[in-house]
């Protein structure tokens, strides 16, 4: 999508966040569950948010991680509950449009249908590649296209900026923490990764290719 197109939808979505009710919501607040009625469409002005599924034994599996400034909660169009839970990872102010905004825009804002649509489709592959690791890759690899997802370039090393928890790797990847402990190690063991002094995780060198 071109600078312009992206210029477009930020103001459409500001301008439908003009009609919608602010919310905030304190790290660790559940903004809705899987399987919830729908009460509207969000988008996210400010911090981070996951979306994710409960899945056997208690662990969560991580759809993936919203910033400013997405929509989400668009699936409501069809009229169904809620399809996964979304909680916030940090301090987060939401707009919450009623569905009946969402579709007005559908209809009469080409570049926002278009955008709604190239979304859901993104989430789509996210969520395809994600099954396809959880089916072809061991645990290490998963682990390591996380981390490689996750990280930015910054300076002689890349970043991940928002400090990751083991037990929030080992959900994302479908594995159990102690795994995911074991993995680190190795890596950190090897000179491939550290902490910093923010509790951020660093790749210093690249990660071992897949076997």
């Amino acid at each position: 999508m071109s600078d312009t197109r992206n210029q477009m939808t930020h103001d459409v979505l500001a301008r439908m966040a003009g009609h919608g009710d602010i919310r905030h919501f304190e790290k660790g607040e559940i903004l809705f569950e899987e399987h919830d009625a729908p009460d509207g469409v969000y988008i996210l002005l400010e911090g981070e948010l996951k979306v994710y599924v409960d899945g056997r034994q208690g662990r969560e599996v991580v759809y993936a991680t919203l910033k400013p400034i997405e929509l989400f909660g668009e699936m409501l169009l069809d009229g169904g509950a809620r399809s996964a839970s979304v909680k916030a990872l940090t301090r987060a102010r939401c707009a919450v449009v009623p569905a009946d905004a969402l579709r007005a825009l559908v209809r009469s804002e080409p570049d926002f249908a278009e955008h709604t649509i190239l979304g859901l489709i993104a989430r789509l592959r996210t969520l395809s590649q994600s099954t396809r690791r959880l089916a072809t890759h061991q645990v290490r690899e998963r682990v390591f296209a996380l981390l490689d997802d996750a990280a930015v370039d910054e300076g002689n090393v890349r970043a991940i900026a928002r400090p990751l928890t083991q037990q929030e790797i080992a959900n994302r990847v479908g594995a159990s923490r102690e795994m995911v402990n074991h993995v680190l190690r190795d890596l950190r063991t090897a000179g491939h990764i550290m902490r910093d002094d923010g509790d951020r995780l660093l790749i210093l060198k690249p990660l071992p290719a897949a076997r």
